[in-house]
């Protein structure tokens, strides 16, 4: 088939491998001017690389990163309340993001650039995607992958976005960190992480309980950060009075309650488009990869297209749910606001025993396409 991906995200990107390998013709329009080396960190565990494996380009990502060695949460002050059992670390890469993003675009064909879709229309062969230029782009299958605010999704469930609660900074800063980190500290309705990324690099992201749309403080970002987190245990301020002021970016927060449906006539969803989640568990970028790997399997075992299509959503829908709600439960916890409450959800972290542990994350990490 000749299939559009509109958006030239992760998922969008790697729907285009996927479905490049299984023989289609694919055109990506990303309404981005051009692919700049933007964003911050990203982790992906064993079930993202292991997708990634199947869309040839594991060994190339893996070389841009480190390998995550130790995960834990700790309190504000250092004292570990609970770690990740190390096997489950097992694959685990951490990278920058803009690393992964070129490393996909590099193997996934034809992107065009500066294509912003506007609307998309079916008709009784095909689908056609409107340009906000006027430009079309006819094919017989459109994949979603614009993101929360999908234009694509709205065609075929007009669902509202959520704000979650709080807002997060991310950045890279120079300050390295011990090799093979990944660790998330845990306050009064605020968090911070530090995970290494290889290079002397730290990727770290920081968030705290707020209105939707807060502004900035006057003295900008960098300078919340560091008195916010002053009093927090080591290197947090270090790392974060080392990052560029201009490199920090903030976002509100957001997800998307499942969907009544992920597919309409010739239209289908993936990642974000379909299923955004918060970054509770780690889970978003992974679970888009894993979506494009299963859609491009179903497009090439199935003979009809409708049938592909529904056997896609009946294979991917339930655990991109199951993922939203751990999020969803991890934020609750992570971002509690009561100060008694922080000390019994610490307390209960601290006394989680290893096995409740494991039946939370291996279904997760040591997922199986």
């Amino acid at each position: 088939m000749r299939i559009i991906v509109v958006g030239g995200g992760i998922g969008g990107l790697g729907a285009a491998i996927a479905l490049r390998r299984a023989g289609n013709e694919v055109v990506v329009l990303e309404r981005a001017p051009r692919i700049d080396p933007v964003g911050a960190g990203i982790t992906l565990f064993a079930n993202a690389m292991s997708a990634l494996d199947r869309l040839g380009v594991r060994d190339a990502v893996a070389a841009q990163g480190a390998a995550a060695t130790r995960s834990a949460i700790l309190t504000r002050d250092g004292r570990e309340l609970s770690r990740v059992p190390p096997d489950l670390l097992t694959g685990t890469i951490a990278l920058h993001r803009a690393d992964l993003q070129a490393e996909l675009a590099a193997a996934a064909g034809d992107v065009r650039l500066g294509v912003e879709v506007k609307a998309v229309e079916q008709h009784d062969h095909g689908v056609v995607a409107l340009a906000a230029d006027g430009s079309e782009e006819r094919g017989e299958l459109l994949v979603g992958a614009d993101g929360l605010t999908s234009v694509v999704r709205r065609a075929i469930a007009d669902v509202p976005v959520r704000y979650a609660g709080y807002t997060a900074w991310r950045g890279v800063s120079p300050r390295p960190v011990e090799s093979g980190r990944l660790t998330e500290s845990w306050g009064v309705g605020e968090r911070f992480g530090l995970v290494d990324i290889g290079r002397g690099r730290t990727y770290w992201f920081a968030t705290k309980n707020a209105s939707e749309g807060a502004p900035d403080q006057p003295r900008g970002r960098k300078a919340e950060i560091v008195r916010r987190f002053s009093g927090w245990h080591e290197p947090i301020a270090e790392v974060a009075a080392a990052t560029d002021e201009g490199a920090i970016l903030r976002n509100d927060v957001y997800y998307v309650e499942p969907l009544p449906r992920w597919r309409a006539g010739r239209l289908i969803v993936v990642g974000d488009a379909a299923h955004a989640t918060t970054p509770g568990v780690g889970q978003g970028a992974a679970q888009a990869i894993e979506d494009a790997v299963v859609l491009a399997d179903r497009l090439a075992h199935c003979d009809e297209l409708p049938t592909a299509l529904a056997e896609y959503e009946a294979i991917r829908r339930p655990r991109a749910e199951l993922v939203l709600k751990m999020s969803r439960r991890v934020d609750k916890a992570a971002q509690q606001a009561s100060p008694l409450g922080c000390r019994l959800r610490n307390a209960l972290v601290r006394r989680l025993p290893e096995r409740a542990q494991r039946r939370q994350l291996e279904p997760l990490v040591r997922y199986k396409l």
